[in-house]
């Protein structure tokens, strides 16, 4: 099996570390038919914060490339694997399932919503509803927080904003293993509920800093895994995030991402 991704950057590095199979890179639909990947990984996007910066950029790179990658993947007979996003939803419910219908608040959410319909319209798919992307230097939602404990020893947060939090590692690691068990459709990938100032006290524990709450409007993007689950394939938030910032791993338990 040949795998694709679509750039080298956190997430796809460390997907071609968990893949056994060979790993190309491709970014134009002219690569896609040279190299015949039998799966391509869309790894490449414009960040939430830069998406609202710049929309014709995240809309280019987002949606119109994402889509046109797609289509070439699947006339050479590929399976197209999108990683969208919790933004996607508008917050108000928490706990969305993979049949809860979207309905984005930012652009960043509007650019992976059109991304996912245009790829689950060519078939042989699958598409990751992530829950908020971590680590230590990945640019994604939280990462402004975790830099800010980081570099200022203080992370200012609302403690009624809700997340399901999932380390770059593990969403690679998760990734290898849908991938391995052959899952298509619609999967949520996420940890448990959360809100954003226990899991910065969490991050602080290890790091140091102090985490100030902030008065804020209450939003749940919390997703459900259940689907997940059914792949015999569980996020262990603790454990993530104790390998994220220590390199520790735990073994234990079902086959759990980490593993």
């Amino acid at each position: 099996m040949k795998v694709a991704i679509t750039d080298e950057g956190e997430i796809g590095r460390e997907i071609a570390k968990n893949v056994s199979t060979e790993v190309v890179v491709l970014d134009n639909p002219s690569k896609v038919y040279s190299l015949k990947p039998d799966v391509v990984i869309h790894t490449l996007e414009v960040n939430y914060y830069e998406a609202e910066r710049n929309r014709p950029h995240a809309w280019n790179i987002n949606t119109w490339l994402t889509v046109n990658l797609a289509r070439a993947a699947s006339k050479v007979g590929a399976v197209n694997v999108l990683i969208s996003s919790f933004m996607v939803f508008n917050g108000r419910r928490g706990y969305y399932k993979e049949t809860s219908t979207p309905e984005p608040l930012n652009y960043y959410g509007i650019t992976k919503l059109a991304a996912e319909m245009g790829v689950s319209a060519l078939g042989n798919f699958l598409i990751l509803r992530t829950g908020a992307i971590y680590s230590l230097s990945y640019r994604g939602f939280l990462f402004p927080y975790i830099r800010s404990l980081l570099l200022k020893g203080i992370a200012k947060c609302n403690q009624e904003f809700y997340i399901s939090p999932i380390s770059v590692r593990t969403l690679a690691k998760v990734i290898a293993q849908l991938l391995h068990k052959g899952a298509t459709g619609v999967i949520n990938v996420g940890g448990r509920r959360i809100d954003l100032c226990t899991f910065m006290r969490n991050v602080a524990e290890a790091t140091g800093g102090n985490v100030m709450e902030v008065a804020g409007r209450k939003m749940d993007f919390s997703i459900d895994d259940w689907l997940l689950r059914t792949f015999d394939i569980k996020v262990n938030f603790e454990n993530e995030l104790g390998e994220t910032l220590h390199g520790r791993t735990n073994h234990e338990g079902e086959d759990t991402a980490p593993a």
